[in-house]
């Protein structure tokens, strides 16, 4: 059974020294495929600091680093290279390659009792990597500081031509908040912990962005807003708490997703893995295994795949992405990526990414606004709430009809009103006039309500349907890049932490003494209609 998950985004105003800092806009591209390296990681040299590029490639870095500053950008798979922000330019996107590292399927081996060599097992990579987990990632209280945001991204150009935008919409509803985490180490429970807690220190609305409220409501999954293999419910809660329950890593032990389920328990079980080859992280060599659900144990609607990246020294898991489609759907229904770096002798969150696909009714659509008899002329002036597609008004007595207590009325004509292209006269016969009896009726209170009209297949200008609500199919992402990470660090005494049930926007904010060293990398600004 697919988890339920819940989602509710809601909006504040806030803006500070976080967001006006003046940056230089960058791009990660893979050198040969000139496609970009997404979410690589951008680190200021000898600060221990930086930030992350988006699904995009891009990334920003403020331009006070700019005279003493280098970056390190690495990402699994690639090359790590140092760049100097003394080459950069301020007025156009900086572009970076980088180029992929040495990788190989080399002799994968253990000794056995018997001082003999067999292979390993992709299988039994996986169940080493999962058994050591609590060798590997830190049980000691730690804390990290990034950037969390979630935004919506619509497919298609039905969203576009819903709000009638002459720019294509490439992003709404961006969210965008600095937090601080704390977490008290592996071996304790990260959403039910009082240990486990997090501090906001900035939070905003981006209205650079466009900002639709009507794509916000919680999910209902019936009538308006829905993910076909996916069963959110609207049980509201904290963005955070949406996200953290999806790192199948730190939750080994914990329900996160379909079908990674309770990853030390389920995740063996349900896929059958392949390993594909070694590639690395900076120096570290890793286990590149490709995976896919097995159908017995998910269900034949749903296919799973995706790869996880396991150190070959050590068996720590580095990077974790997990992706569910529903039947023969091209796109996943879901995407989680997870990565974890390592320093020193422990493996720390780089970023957790989750996407999930959705589609949504539009509030407003092409309907009938209102409906006036006029016996003057033996017929009804009925008015649109949009502008008609005159063409469409053909077959009439198809695609009109008006009945008086639920006896049908004839038509003799529909035509468009003279002065108003958003309401048409229709014509009725004179016995349909007789049957109405506006003079015995025309004092009764409920006499309008006696009318029924029924109007099929004619179209606005732009195309819609009447009474057709159009279907707007979106990606919503929730992120959070680490910036950086505080080893041994407690949690503090006496703060107003963020509160796990409730939206990021009624969390009160805890001022920052340090804000000029964490900056939003912001996706790159559409423009605002």
């Amino acid at each position: 059974m697919i988890q339920r998950i819940a989602l509710l985004i809601v909006f504040c105003l806030t803006s500070n020294y976080f967001f006006s800092q003046e940056k230089f806009s960058c791009s990660v591209l893979d050198v040969a495929t000139k496609k970009p390296v997404v979410y690589a990681t951008v680190a200021l040299k000898n600060i221990h600091r930086g930030t992350h590029a988006d699904v995009n490639g891009n990334f920003e870095i403020p331009i006070r680093y700019k005279k003493t500053g280098s970056i390190i950008i690495s990402s699994i798979g690639y090359r790590t290279q140092e760049v100097k922000l003394a080459t950069f330019t301020q007025h156009k996107t900086n572009v970076i390659y980088l180029s992929a590292s040495n990788s190989s399927l080399s002799e994968v081996v253990i000794k056995t009792s018997k001082k003999k060599k067999r292979r390993l097992l992709s299988t039994q990579i996986v169940k080493k990597a999962i058994e050591n987990i609590l060798e590997n990632y830190p049980l000691e209280p730690y804390s990290y500081i990034g950037y969390y945001k979630d935004y919506q991204q619509p497919i298609g150009d039905a969203y576009q031509k819903t709000i009638k935008s002459t720019e294509p919409i490439k992003y709404l509803n961006v969210h965008e908040a600095i937090v601080e985490t704390f977490d008290d180490g592996f071996d304790s429970d990260k959403l039910k912990s009082k240990q486990n807690q997090s501090l906001l220190y900035n939070y905003r609305t981006n209205n650079d962005f466009v900002q639709d409220s009507t794509l916000t409501v919680p999910y209902d999954n019936k009538s308006k807003k829905y993910s076909e293999s996916v069963f959110i419910t609207p049980l509201g809660g904290n963005e955070l708490t949406i996200l953290n329950l999806t790192n199948a890593i730190r939750n080994y032990d914990k329900m996160s997703f379909s079908f990674a389920n309770i990853l030390q328990k389920d995740f063996l079980q349900n896929h059958t893995f392949k390993l594909r080859k070694i590639t690395f992280s900076d120096d570290v060599p890793l286990y590149e295994i490709s995976f896919i659900s097995i159908n017995k144990k998910t269900g034949y609607d749903y296919t799973a795949s995706g790869t996880i990246y396991i150190s070959k020294q050590d068996f720590a898991i580095y990077k974790f992405n997990y992706n569910l489609y529903y039947r023969f759907t091209k796109n996943p229904q879901y995407t989680v990526t997870i990565e974890y770096k390592a320093k020193k002798d422990k493996m720390y969150l780089n970023y957790i990414t989750f996407n999930n696909f959705f589609e949504a009714n539009n509030g407003t659509y092409f309907k009938l606004d209102k409906a006036v008899l006029n016996p003057k002329e033996n017929g009804f002036i009925i008015n649109f709430n949009r502008k008609i597609d005159i063409s469409s008004l053909t077959p009439f007595r198809r695609n009109f009809k008006v009945y008086y207590k639920g006896q049908k009325l004839k038509i003799l004509n529909v035509s468009p009103f003279d002065t108003n292209n958003r309401a048409v006269t229709v014509s009725i016969d004179q016995k349909s006039i007789e049957i109405i009896n506006v003079k015995k009726e025309r004092k009764n209170a409920n006499y309008a309500n006696y009318f029924t009209f029924e109007i099929n297949d004619i179209k606005d200008i732009n195309g819609f349907k009447i009474n057709e609500r159009a279907s707007l199919k979106m990606n919503q992402y929730r992120e959070f890049f680490v910036q950086e990470i505080f080893e041994n660090k407690n949690i503090p005494l006496q703060k107003t932490f963020i509160d796990k049930s409730l939206p990021l926007s009624q969390s009160l904010v805890t001022p920052l003494q340090l804000e000029n060293d964490y900056w939003m990398s912001t996706p790159l600004k559409s423009k605002k209609n």
